[in-house]
């Protein structure tokens, strides 16, 4: 893109639509799916400092189960329209609440941030 963003995925009527990976200029990286130019269904952002967020997205904002990571702070939760509406207690309740669609994912969410990184090719320069 102009701005130096990058997107490599699947487009359809000449926006992104499918699953794909962004690359802002700063660092940031998002590898998840979209839908009409924006984040929808599952995947995972990374920011440069460290932190993940893995979660369902709507409309271009977190919504649904999502686990945010930051250094060796996790937390669980619900998003609705990007902001936090419950958080769980435990990993193990935050697993429990998973729907049908949701469980297919779970792996994802299991995964430590080494994994994470290299799913992602992050790498710490």
């Amino acid at each position: 893109m102009k701005d130096g963003k990058i997107y490599y995925g699947h487009w359809k009527n000449n926006k992104m639509d499918g699953y794909g990976e962004f690359l802002w200029n700063e660092g940031k990286k998002f590898c998840g799916y979209y839908k009409n130019d924006k984040k929808e269904g599952f995947g995972i952002f990374y920011w440069p400092n460290n932190k993940f967020y893995i979660g369902f997205w709507k409309n271009g904002k977190q919504n649904g189960i999502g686990k945010y990571i930051k250094d060796n702070y996790i937390k669980y939760g619900k998003w609705k329209d990007g902001k936090k509406e419950k958080e769980f207690i435990s990993e193990e309740e935050f697993i429990n609440c998973f729907n049908s669609f949701e469980a297919k994912y779970i792996k994802f969410f299991q995964w430590n941030k080494e994994i994470i990184k290299n799913f992602m090719k992050i790498t710490d320069n």
